[in-house]
């Protein structure tokens, strides 16, 4: 059973505390936030044990979701609720964030009290839930929380997926609408020489209901998508993944023959299908870097030219891009010189690191940094020092597995409505590293 469930702010601040038995110290909250400041770069284990008590916690949105427990439970099972809790927060109370706990205390305490009982989890259902809920939400102004896709506004506003599932009726005023987003998490690991040593895609078709009654949708995924490490077709390509899985509401008995998915959609956000692939990816890598580096000057400088090609299609872009580059400790000042506007370049002494920004990067485009190190003490190895380099970056609207959308159809003879229905496309870097 669960002895206490805490959320934290990523300062430190105790957003929330919920003590459910009393056998735990009110002093658990420090402990965790001690315990992750101990550690190299803030990045604690997901369980720990220390002084009798079973510490777990998940990370969402820069918030720590922490249960202690002095029983010898299963960590999935507790993980899994913890992550369970997260998504009914952000079912509720519009989008997960500290302003948002904050402004719906009232309603995230009692969810928590509906959930578990005396340490006991009782049932985390979206649909079940609303029937107890007696606290109205307050929604985060639009704008003050950024949203999914950056500055991607074509189709609709990012943050229109940010309200609460509570008060869809129609007679409410309330639009019945259907959010589907196609996200994928990529992991590549690329040589000196420039050949790929590793290529992975993590990716989820996530949607968000709100719509009235129970609908049918029929999702069509690419026709020509194929599924399994035996059937793959390399490079610019069919649709692949090597694996899926899919959620309990979802129907597969078309999806062998015509590739559609039939589901009955819980109210609220959840994941209709999760897929892996690795190895040859039906498409280019999005990023490419071409480095230069010159060490051969006896004096205290070393240069370094970064050129860095988006190899996504022109009708595309990239936004928010770090890339990040290790220096040698001896490093004392770093001076630069940029190939356009929109970047920006800072040098972290402390943590030996020069990070290059771009806010935009269309596709199919090159840009280059020009950096010059002052080095101290120069030796042999310094040059060793340097890299590898790592990419962050976000693409609305492009993915890497070239899995599609064909359609979202709606069927419920008992409601006679207009649903608008929405599907946007993002790839995130996970672990985008470079050697040089």
């Amino acid at each position: 059973m669960i002895s206490q469930f805490v959320i934290l702010s990523q300062h430190g601040d105790i957003l929330l505390f919920k003590d459910y038995r009393g056998d735990v110290g009110k002093d658990s909250p420090e402990l965790f936030l001690q315990k992750i400041r101990d550690l190299s770069g803030g990045l604690a284990p997901p369980t720990f044990h220390h002084d009798g008590i079973n510490y777990l916690h998940v990370k969402h949105n820069s918030l720590f979701f922490m249960a202690t427990t002095r029983s010898n439970l299963s960590p999935f099972m507790v993980i899994e609720l913890i992550n369970r809790v997260a998504s009914l927060c952000k079912d509720y109370c519009g989008v997960l964030s500290e302003e948002a706990i904050r402004l719906n205390f009232p309603l995230v305490y009692e969810i928590l009290d509906e959930v578990i009982d005396f340490g006991y989890p009782q049932g985390t259902s979206t649909d079940m839930l609303k029937a107890y809920m007696e606290n109205s939400p307050v929604l985060v102004r639009e704008g003050t929380t950024p949203g999914l896709f950056g500055a991607e506004r074509r189709m609709v506003p990012s943050t229109a997926a940010n309200k609460s599932i509570m008060g869809t009726a129609i007679s409410q005023g309330r639009k019945n609408e259907i959010f589907v987003d196609v996200l994928e998490r990529l992991t590549v690991l690329i040589s000196t020489s420039g050949s790929v040593l590793r290529a992975d895609i993590d990716g989820t078709i996530q949607m968000k209901s709100f719509l009235v009654g129970v609908p049918e949708i029929k999702m069509g995924l690419s026709e020509d998508l194929t599924v399994g490490k035996e059937d793959k077709r390399g490079y610019h390509s069919h649709a692949h993944v090597d694996e899926c899985s899919f959620h309990e509401s979802v129907d597969l008995s078309e999806f062998g023959q015509s590739r559609v998915l039939t589901i009955h959609p819980p109210q609220g956000e959840f994941p209709v299908m999760k897929y892996q692939a690795s190895g040859d990816l039906p498409s280019l890598l999005p990023f490419r870097l071409f480095p230069t580096v010159n060490d051969q000057d006896s004096g205290r400088d070393m240069e370094l030219v970064l050129k860095l090609r988006c190899d996504v299609p022109s009708t595309s872009h990239a936004v928010n891009v770090m890339v990040r580059v290790p220096v040698p400790k001896a490093t004392t000042s770093v001076s630069h010189q940029l190939s356009g506007p929109g970047q920006n370049v800072e040098f972290k002494a402390q943590e030996h690191v020069v990070a290059w920004s771009i806010k935009k990067f269309p596709g199919a485009t090159e840009l280059t940094a020009r950096f010059k190190l002052a080095v101290a003490n120069r030796t042999p190895s310094t040059r060793l020092e340097l890299g590898p380099v790592s990419l962050n970056f976000e693409l609305p609207m492009y993915i890497c597995s070239h899995l599609q959308i064909r359609f979202l159809r709606l069927f419920d003879h008992e409601q006679s409505y207009v649903a608008y229905r929405w599907v946007r496309y993002v790839t995130h870097s996970d672990s985008y590293v470079i050697r040089i």
